[in-house]
């Protein structure tokens, strides 16, 4: 570059990623401030939270109590990782990834029943 100047390229921080609660809520030693701590962990809740409301939203009225169980049900299961020190965050990003997975076949039902 003339006169010696040289380009600085700045690093740009990654977007902050808000998981689907208030992270202002979370205390200490729960799940939802390993969340709100994890950018990976919040991006999955996220998305998770985002995927619940849509299969709730097109689930038939007579399915809605099936998948509120299912949902409470994946709760306590993620709970359970806050008893895993060495592998809690691996084991939170699972239990995420097959909720979303569970909830995609619900969301892919609901459109294929024309509901």
């Amino acid at each position: 570059m003339a006169g010696g100047a040289q380009a600085q390229v700045k690093a740009i921080p990654p977007k902050k990623v808000a998981p689907s609660f208030d992270c202002t809520r979370a205390r200490p030693g729960t799940i939802d401030l390993v969340i709100c701590q994890d950018r990976e962990l919040s991006i999955l809740d996220r998305n998770m939270g985002l995927d619940y409301e849509r299969a709730r939203m097109q689930t038939p009225p007579v399915e809605k109590g099936k998948l509120l169980r299912e949902q409470r049900e994946f709760i306590a299961n993620r709970d359970l990782c806050m008893k895993r020190k060495a592998d809690r965050q691996p084991c939170i990003a699972f239990a995420y990834e097959s909720r979303i997975e569970r909830l995609g076949e619900w969301i892919d039902r609901s459109a294929w029943m024309g509901e």
